[in-house]
C-alpha cells in the first residue's frame, strides 16, 4: 500500500510540475545516440543568438515552446504569444544546461521588464566591459514593429529595460518605411565599439533590392545609437541580419526572400530562403554582395521554413547556429512552424570566401571531456527521454525508466559515490549506466532514496571516457547531482 501511495504522489507531482506540452515533448522528442542536433530536444526554440563568456557558450532563442503551450500544436505557429527567451549553456558543445527563460515583453502580462513591448522575437546578444564591470545586452524584436534592448549583470540575468522604450522605432531616421523593424544582430569590435544591424521584408515590385536592411553604431553605453542608420543594399533580402568580423573583413549575412525569381535578371539572383553574405572593410559598409553560404534546412531535413542563423567562434573554431523544424512531426503536431536549434561547423575558405556549409543531425564534436567532482544542475545533458525541465530548472521524470545522457564523461577510477538532491520517494532508486541505455549498458551505481529523501549510492570502479546515463523512476524531481 505504501508503495502505491508513493506512486500516486509521484504522479500528482508530475501533473503539477509539468504541462501537457512539456510531457508530450518529454515522451516523443528524442535524439539518436550519434546525434548532437538539435542541441536540446525537450523544448522548442528558434532564431539562435550566441554569446561566449569566459569558458562558457550561451545560446538564446525565441521561445517557440511558449507558443506551443497556447496552440497545443493544432494551429500554425503565429509567434504572437511569445514574450520570453530560452537560454542554454555549454562548456563542451554537446552537453547543454537548460538555464531557463528570460522574461522580456511585459505590455500584456506585466511579467517582462519591457512594458512597452508585446513580443520578444529573434534575440541578439553581446557583452561589454563598461566602467570596469561586465555588462550583458539583449536586443530583441517587438514583432515587426521595433527593436528593444535589455541590460543585465550576468548572461542569464536578471535583465532590466534601461531606456523603457524602443531603441529602434519607425521614428528613427531612415527607418520609417522599412517593412519589418526586427531581427537585430549585434557585435562589439576589439576596440569596444558596438554596432547594430536590423530590418527585413520587401514589396513585390522591389524584391530584388528591398533596401530594408540597416546598420548603425551604438553609443558607449550600448543602449543608444550614434548617428543615422545606414542602408545596406542586400540583394533579395527577407530577414535575419547577421554580422561577423573575420580578420579585417566584415561579413553581413541575411536570409533571402521567397519571391519567385523566374523573371529576375539580377546577376545576384540566389535561391529562396538561403543565407546570403556580403563583405566590407568597414562595419557600416558599403557592403558588396558575394554569394550565399547556407542552404535552407528544409532541403536536408524538411519541412521548409524561414532560415535564421548566427555565425560564431568558440575556442578557436567557427560554428553556425540555425533552426530547423525536425521535432514538430516527431511529436505529432497537427500544424507547423515550431522550431529547434541546430549547430554545425562553419567553414571559411583561405581566400575569405564562404563555401556552402555542411549541415547534419550529427552536429559538432565534443571539445573536451565532461569532468566530474562538482555539483551538476540536473537540467544538464546531451540527450534525454521522458524527462521535462520545469520553470525552476529542475528535472522531472514523466515515466519509469526515464533518463538523461551526459556524453564523454571522464572517470578517473577514484570516484566513490553518487549523490542527488531533489524529491525522490523513499525506497526508489536512481541508476547509473555507462556506454548504453538498457541491456547493453553497464550499471555502475544504484542509489536509493532514504526516508528523508536523500539519494546516495556507491560507485563500482570505473575509469576512462564513457557516456553516462542517469536513469530515473517516474515522478522524480531532481535539482542537481554529483559524483565524487
Amino acid at each position: 500500500m505504501a508503495s502505491e501511495k508513493n506512486e500516486v504522489k509521484a504522479a500528482e507531482s508530475v501533473a503539477t510540475a509539468v504541462s501537457e506540452m512539456q510531457k508530450l515533448m518529454a515522451e516523443k522528442a528524442f535524439k539518436m545516440p550519434g546525434e548532437n542536433n538539435p542541441i536540446m530536444a525537450h523544448k522548442y526554440g528558434a532564431d539562435p543568438a550566441v554569446l561566449e563568456y569566459k569558458d562558457t557558450l550561451y545560446v538564446y532563442s525565441t521561445n517557440d515552446m511558449q507558443q506551443l503551450e497556447f496552440t497545443k500544436g493544432k494551429i500554425d505557429n503565429g509567434y504572437n504569444k511569445i514574450t520570453s527567451l530560452n537560454v542554454f549553456s555549454t562548456k563542451d558543445m554537446v552537453n547543454w544546461t537548460d538555464c531557463g527563460e528570460i522574461k522580456v515583453a511585459g505590455k500584456n502580462d506585466l511579467k517582462g521588464p519591457a512594458l512597452w513591448a508585446s513580443n520578444s522575437w529573434a534575440p541578439a546578444v553581446c557583452w561589454k566591459n563598461i566602467n570596469g564591470k561586465d555588462k550583458f545586452f539583449i536586443y530583441f524584436a517587438d514583432s515587426g514593429n521595433g527593436i528593444g534592448v535589455l541590460e543585465g549583470d550576468s548572461p542569464v540575468g536578471p535583465f532590466v529595460d534601461p531606456i523603457k522604450a524602443p531603441l529602434i522605432s519607425r521614428s528613427t531616421p531612415t527607418c520609417a518605411k522599412i517593412n519589418w523593424l526586427f531581427d537585430p544582430a549585434v557585435i562589439v569590435d576589439s576596440d569596444g565599439k558596438g554596432y547594430l544591424y536590423f530590418g527585413g521584408g520587401h514589396n513585390p515590385e522591389t524584391y530584388e533590392h528591398p533596401m530594408n536592411a540597416r546598420c548603425v553604431a551604438l553609443a558607449d553605453d550600448m543602449v543608444h545609437i550614434e548617428g543615422e542608420p545606414q542602408v545596406i543594399d542586400a540583394p533579395f533580402l527577407f530577414e535575419d541580419s547577421g554580422i561577423n568580423k573575420i580578420g579585417d573583413t566584415w561579413y553581413y549575412t541575411y536570409c533571402t526572400n521567397w519571391q519567385d525569381r523566374k523573371d529576375s535578371k539580377d546577376p545576384n539572383k540566389m535561391p529562396v530562403a538561403v543565407i546570403g553574405y556580403m563583405t566590407s572593410k568597414n562595419p557600416l559598409g558599403p557592403f558588396e554582395y558575394k554569394g550565399y553560404t547556407l542552404e535552407n534546412p528544409g532541403k536536408y531535413f524538411g519541412p521548409w521554413g524561414n532560415n535564421h542563423h548566427w555565425i560564431f567562434s568558440f575556442r578557436g573554431k567557427w560554428y553556425i547556429a540555425y533552426h530547423t523544424q525536425t521535432l514538430e512531426k516527431m511529436v505529432g503536431c497537427e500544424k507547423g512552424g515550431y522550431r529547434c536549434v541546430f549547430i554545425n561547423d562553419f567553414a571559411v575558405n583561405a581566400d575569405g570566401s564562404l563555401p556552402i556549409q555542411k549541415v547534419t543531425k550529427k552536429g559538432v564534436e565534443q571539445l573536451n571531456p565532461f569532468g566530474l567532482g562538482g555539483i551538476v544542475p540536473a537540467a544538464t545533458f546531451a540527450a534525454s527521454r521522458n524527462v521535462a525541465v520545469t520553470t525552476k530548472q529542475t528535472l522531472v521524470s514523466v515515466k519509469d525508466g526515464a533518463y538523461v545522457c551526459i556524453k564523454g564523461v571522464q572517470f578517473t577510477g577514484s570516484e566513490k559515490a553518487f549523490e542527488a538532491e531533489g524529491a525522490v520517494a523513499a525506497g526508489k532508486s536512481i541508476k547509473l549506466l555507462i556506454d548504453s541505455f538498457g541491456g547493453n549498458g553497464s550499471e555502475i551505481c544504484e542509489a536509493k532514496a532514504d526516508k528523508s529523501g536523500s539519494v546516495n549510492g556507491a560507485l563500482n570502479g570505473v575509469s576512462g571516457l564513457h557516456d553516462l546515463y542517469i536513469v530515473l523512476p517516474e515522478g522524480v524531481e531532481l535539482l542537481n547531482w554529483s559524483i565524487k
